[in-house]
């Protein structure tokens, strides 16, 4: 099968006209929804580069049809690529060169004129480390986000995926307050589990800091002196704020998706994903926080668990989405009762576990 991972980076928009390329995205629109249009005043080359993908109806480099007509869908674009050794790749007509020798990314027909811009040494290696593992950076996508131009870049690779052993790793997927909680099982029995997570004290003094200045910008704005110059500079500082709180849950979430796929590639396990998502937002409503408190402890959860999948198949980790209960007893099956300390207890039979860890004990019983 082939898999597939991308790279997010920024392109100058001095040089790139965000109408030209808003035009592009209209028309890649019409062609998820099988339309070619043709228009006189866009480039022929560029046109035939976007119809020129022929299986674009469910494909990756195209994706999903969208939901709206005319909403920003990223342009599929053909890449160039000159390695190291002056060796080349794809097609020498591609809107996207990536100049490898030179560190230099290469844009033609989609800005207003041809841009190069200086590969950073994170997106050197990121296409290093993907070449070596067998892949290529065959597309690329350009579009907008936030009103900033974008480029992302996509490698594929064939991949075939490992024969599970008698390893079971099970992944539950809890809000940041609780972590995430992985088991690893073998033979109907737990080899090991942890829940690993936030360093919540930071992560909420941060929050209080947070409020702390929006109150503040609060009095300048009723004041009407947000605008000035202490007040523009407070906003900057909120701004930044509300970048790293949630940048720490991006990276987290990624540093835990490559840990965990790692260890499934390390005992050849079967990857097993409770993504319970929305009953995480249950429980915290439960326990009455304040929306935007629940908003920022369930943040980036999804964005995890869409990086777990898309490292398990880059790296042909076999994985499954299987619903195992937090509230049921894996012994009996009778409900279970919440104890102080999210220990749940079943007054049937007697078992007793701690929330977190009951979906990795259903696991269990489900793989005997």
């Amino acid at each position: 099968m082939k898999a597939h991972r991308a790279l997010l980076t920024k392109l100058p928009r001095d040089e790139c006209d965000i109408d030209y390329i808003e035009r592009l995205m209209a028309l890649t629109n019409l062609a998820y929804r099988d339309y070619e249009v043709r228009v006189p005043d866009l480039s022929k080359t560029i046109q035939h580069q976007l119809y020129g993908f022929k299986n674009f109806m469910g494909s990756l480099v195209l994706g999903t049809v969208p939901k709206r007509w005319f909403a920003r869908t990223w342009v599929p674009l053909k890449t160039l690529r000159i390695y190291s050794d002056g060796s080349m790749k794809g097609d020498k007509g591609a809107p996207v060169v990536l100049d490898l020798k030179n560190n230099v990314i290469k844009i033609r027909w989609v800005c207003k004129s041809e841009v190069s811009i200086s590969m950073p040494d994170w997106v050197v290696n990121w296409i290093d480390e993907r070449v070596r593992e067998g892949g290529d950076v065959r597309f690329a996508m350009i579009g907008l986000k936030n009103g900033e131009p974008y480029l992302a870049l996509i490698a594929e690779r064939e991949v075939v995926q490992y024969t599970p052993s008698e390893y079971r790793l099970v992944v539950d997927v809890n809000s940041w307050k609780y972590g995430i909680s992985w088991g690893l099982i073998r033979n109907g029995r737990i080899v090991s589990y942890k829940q690993e997570g936030l360093n919540l004290g930071r992560y909420y003094r941060l929050y209080d800091e947070l409020i702390r200045l929006g109150k503040k910008y609060g009095e300048l704005r009723r004041s009407g002196l947000h605008r000035t110059t202490e007040g523009r500079k407070l906003w900057r500082r909120i701004r930044a704020m509300h970048a790293r709180l949630y940048a720490i849950t991006r990276d987290k979430a990624y540093f835990l998706a490559s840990k965990l796929v790692g260890k499934a590639l390390k005992y050849k396990a079967l990857l097993i994903i409770d993504d319970m998502t929305e009953e995480s937002r249950k429980e915290l409503l439960e326990e009455k926080l304040p929306p935007d408190v629940i908003k920022l402890l369930m943040s980036n959860l999804r964005r995890f668990v869409h990086q777990l999948e898309t490292l398990a198949r880059w790296y042909g980790v076999p994985y499954e989405f299987r619903r195992l209960p937090s509230t049921v007893c894996p012994v009996c099956q009778h409900e279970l009762t919440q104890e102080e300390g999210r220990t749940m207890a079943c007054e049937n039979c007697g078992f007793k576990a701690p929330r977190d860890l009951v979906p990795i004990y259903w696991a269990v019983r489900l793989t005997q």
